[in-house]
Protein backbone atom coordinates (compact mmCIF):
# COMPACT_ATOMS: atom_id res chain seq x y z
CA UNK A 1 0.00 0.00 0.00
CA UNK A 2 1.14 3.67 -1.11
CA UNK A 3 2.16 5.80 1.45
CA UNK A 4 -0.11 8.29 -0.38
CA UNK A 5 -3.26 5.98 -0.22
CA UNK A 6 -6.33 8.41 0.58
CA UNK A 7 -4.92 11.99 -0.43
CA UNK A 8 -6.02 14.10 -2.95
CA UNK A 9 -4.48 16.70 -4.81
CA UNK A 10 -6.33 19.57 -5.54
CA UNK A 11 -5.51 21.33 -8.51
CA UNK A 12 -5.94 25.46 -8.63
CA UNK A 13 -6.34 27.45 -11.65
CA UNK A 14 -4.52 29.96 -11.65
CA UNK A 15 -4.25 31.78 -15.21
CA UNK A 16 -5.46 34.83 -15.74
CA UNK A 17 -9.02 36.31 -17.36
CA UNK A 18 -8.39 36.45 -20.87
CA UNK A 19 -11.26 38.78 -22.25
CA UNK A 20 -9.25 41.73 -21.63
CA UNK A 21 -6.84 40.71 -24.42
CA UNK A 22 -9.61 40.23 -26.98
CA UNK A 23 -11.72 43.23 -26.14
CA UNK A 24 -8.20 45.15 -26.40
CA UNK A 25 -7.52 44.04 -29.79
CA UNK A 26 -10.90 44.57 -31.24
CA UNK A 27 -11.01 48.02 -28.96
CA UNK A 28 -8.00 49.48 -30.87
CA UNK A 29 -8.74 48.12 -34.58
CA UNK A 30 -12.25 49.11 -34.62
CA UNK A 31 -10.88 52.22 -33.50
CA UNK A 32 -8.27 53.20 -36.19
CA UNK A 33 -10.01 51.54 -38.86
CA UNK A 34 -13.10 53.57 -37.79
CA UNK A 35 -11.47 56.33 -38.50
CA UNK A 36 -10.56 55.52 -41.82
CA UNK A 37 -13.92 55.58 -42.83
CA UNK A 38 -14.39 59.15 -41.07
CA UNK A 39 -11.95 60.08 -43.22
CA UNK A 40 -8.88 61.02 -40.85
CA UNK A 41 -6.77 58.87 -42.78
CA UNK A 42 -6.81 56.51 -45.95
CA UNK A 43 -6.82 52.18 -45.31
CA UNK A 44 -3.19 51.21 -45.47
CA UNK A 45 -0.30 49.50 -43.88
CA UNK A 46 -1.06 50.93 -40.16
CA UNK A 47 -4.88 49.56 -40.30
CA UNK A 48 -3.68 46.23 -42.25
CA UNK A 49 -0.94 45.75 -39.32
CA UNK A 50 -3.59 46.66 -36.69
CA UNK A 51 -5.78 44.35 -38.08
CA UNK A 52 -3.21 41.48 -38.07
CA UNK A 53 -1.73 41.97 -34.81
CA UNK A 54 -4.42 43.41 -32.61
CA UNK A 55 -7.21 42.79 -34.12
CA UNK A 56 -6.29 38.99 -35.23
CA UNK A 57 -3.17 37.52 -32.98
CA UNK A 58 -4.78 39.35 -29.39
CA UNK A 59 -8.01 38.05 -30.01
CA UNK A 60 -7.16 34.81 -31.30
CA UNK A 61 -4.60 34.08 -28.47
CA UNK A 62 -7.82 35.52 -26.22
CA UNK A 63 -9.77 32.93 -27.55
CA UNK A 64 -7.62 29.99 -27.01
CA UNK A 65 -6.87 30.67 -22.89
CA UNK A 66 -10.51 31.15 -22.79
CA UNK A 67 -11.59 27.48 -24.33
CA UNK A 68 -8.95 26.58 -21.63
CA UNK A 69 -10.76 27.95 -19.27
CA UNK A 70 -13.73 26.10 -20.15
CA UNK A 71 -15.51 29.69 -21.56
CA UNK A 72 -17.43 28.71 -24.68
CA UNK A 73 -19.05 31.67 -25.82
CA UNK A 74 -15.92 34.08 -25.32
CA UNK A 75 -13.35 31.47 -26.89
CA UNK A 76 -15.76 31.28 -29.82
CA UNK A 77 -16.33 34.79 -30.28
CA UNK A 78 -12.85 35.88 -29.81
CA UNK A 79 -11.44 33.04 -32.05
CA UNK A 80 -13.67 33.70 -34.36
CA UNK A 81 -13.81 37.73 -34.77
CA UNK A 82 -10.05 37.51 -34.90
CA UNK A 83 -9.90 35.30 -37.57
CA UNK A 84 -12.63 38.15 -39.30
CA UNK A 85 -9.64 40.63 -38.84
CA UNK A 86 -7.27 37.83 -40.55
CA UNK A 87 -9.78 37.64 -43.21
CA UNK A 88 -10.45 41.56 -43.64
CA UNK A 89 -6.27 41.89 -44.03
CA UNK A 90 -6.24 39.49 -46.65
CA UNK A 91 -8.94 40.91 -48.54
CA UNK A 92 -6.75 44.15 -48.18
CA UNK A 93 -3.40 42.73 -49.15
CA UNK A 94 -3.65 40.01 -51.46
CA UNK A 95 -5.21 42.28 -54.34
CA UNK A 96 -2.88 44.84 -53.63
CA UNK A 97 -0.21 42.10 -54.56
CA UNK A 98 -1.63 41.10 -57.28
CA UNK A 99 -2.77 37.65 -55.86
CA UNK A 100 -6.23 37.84 -56.37
CA UNK A 101 -8.60 40.67 -57.90
CA UNK A 102 -10.41 43.08 -55.43
CA UNK A 103 -14.00 41.64 -54.38
CA UNK A 104 -16.80 43.66 -55.90
CA UNK A 105 -19.17 45.61 -53.60
CA UNK A 106 -21.77 43.19 -53.92
CA UNK A 107 -19.10 40.56 -52.82
CA UNK A 108 -18.21 42.65 -49.86
CA UNK A 109 -21.65 43.78 -48.85
CA UNK A 110 -22.65 39.36 -48.40
CA UNK A 111 -19.55 39.19 -46.24
CA UNK A 112 -20.23 41.92 -43.80
CA UNK A 113 -23.60 40.72 -44.09
CA UNK A 114 -23.08 37.62 -43.38
CA UNK A 115 -20.72 38.41 -40.34
CA UNK A 116 -23.67 40.86 -38.99
CA UNK A 117 -25.90 37.82 -38.72
CA UNK A 118 -23.68 35.80 -36.73
CA UNK A 119 -22.71 38.65 -34.76
CA UNK A 120 -26.61 39.27 -33.79
CA UNK A 121 -27.12 35.65 -33.02
CA UNK A 122 -23.77 36.04 -30.63
CA UNK A 123 -25.83 39.30 -29.31
CA UNK A 124 -28.65 37.25 -28.53
CA UNK A 125 -26.36 35.20 -26.14
CA UNK A 126 -25.14 38.16 -23.87
CA UNK A 127 -28.73 38.85 -23.33
CA UNK A 128 -28.68 35.53 -20.83
CA UNK A 129 -25.07 36.24 -19.43
CA UNK A 130 -26.79 39.83 -18.71
CA UNK A 131 -23.10 41.62 -18.93
CA UNK A 132 -24.65 45.48 -19.97
CA UNK A 133 -20.99 46.11 -20.90
CA UNK A 134 -20.81 42.87 -23.40
CA UNK A 135 -24.49 43.67 -24.79
CA UNK A 136 -23.67 47.03 -25.97
CA UNK A 137 -20.19 46.14 -27.60
CA UNK A 138 -22.12 43.39 -29.59
CA UNK A 139 -24.68 45.58 -30.35
CA UNK A 140 -22.52 48.47 -32.15
CA UNK A 141 -20.84 45.68 -33.46
CA UNK A 142 -24.07 43.87 -35.39
CA UNK A 143 -25.02 47.93 -36.25
CA UNK A 144 -21.48 48.32 -37.71
CA UNK A 145 -21.51 45.51 -40.16
CA UNK A 146 -25.23 45.96 -41.15
CA UNK A 147 -23.77 49.49 -42.06
CA UNK A 148 -20.79 48.50 -43.90
CA UNK A 149 -23.07 45.72 -45.66
CA UNK A 150 -25.26 48.73 -47.33
CA UNK A 151 -22.10 50.87 -47.85
CA UNK A 152 -20.30 48.28 -50.40
CA UNK A 153 -23.88 47.41 -51.85
CA UNK A 154 -24.67 50.87 -52.25
CA UNK A 155 -21.78 53.14 -52.56
CA UNK A 156 -22.85 55.76 -50.38
CA UNK A 157 -20.06 57.33 -48.41
CA UNK A 158 -22.22 59.20 -45.91
CA UNK A 159 -23.30 56.10 -44.35
CA UNK A 160 -19.60 55.39 -44.31
CA UNK A 161 -19.21 57.95 -42.12
CA UNK A 162 -22.19 57.07 -40.31
CA UNK A 163 -20.54 53.67 -40.00
CA UNK A 164 -17.65 55.40 -39.00
CA UNK A 165 -18.82 56.56 -35.85
CA UNK A 166 -20.84 53.64 -34.92
CA UNK A 167 -17.29 52.00 -35.32
CA UNK A 168 -16.01 54.64 -32.60
CA UNK A 169 -18.74 53.63 -30.28
CA UNK A 170 -17.90 49.93 -30.60
CA UNK A 171 -14.11 50.30 -30.01
CA UNK A 172 -14.15 52.98 -27.08
CA UNK A 173 -17.17 50.44 -25.58
CA UNK A 174 -14.57 47.33 -25.76
CA UNK A 175 -11.65 49.34 -24.53
CA UNK A 176 -13.87 50.36 -21.62
CA UNK A 177 -15.04 46.63 -21.14
CA UNK A 178 -11.15 46.01 -21.40
CA UNK A 179 -9.98 48.38 -19.09
CA UNK A 180 -13.00 47.86 -16.55
CA UNK A 181 -12.35 44.20 -16.23
CA UNK A 182 -8.43 44.59 -15.20
CA UNK A 183 -9.65 47.22 -13.12
CA UNK A 184 -12.14 45.66 -11.47
CA UNK A 185 -9.66 42.11 -10.69
CA UNK A 186 -6.72 44.25 -9.84
CA UNK A 187 -9.08 46.46 -6.83
CA UNK A 188 -10.97 43.19 -6.46
CA UNK A 189 -13.68 45.04 -6.23
CA UNK A 190 -16.24 46.67 -8.72
CA UNK A 191 -14.60 50.10 -9.76
CA UNK A 192 -16.06 50.25 -13.07
CA UNK A 193 -18.86 48.57 -14.06
CA UNK A 194 -20.04 46.21 -16.53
Amino acid sequence: MSENAGTSTIIVDKTANAAPLGFTGLGLAAVLLSLSYIGVYPVGSMIVSMSIFLGGFAQVFAGIMCWKKGDVFAGTAFSAFGLFWFSLAGLIVMPAIGWIEASSGMAMAAYLFIWGVYTFVMLIITMKIGVRALQVVFLTLFILFMLLAVVNATGSSGLLVVAGYVGLLLGLSSMYTALAMVMNEVHGKTVAPL
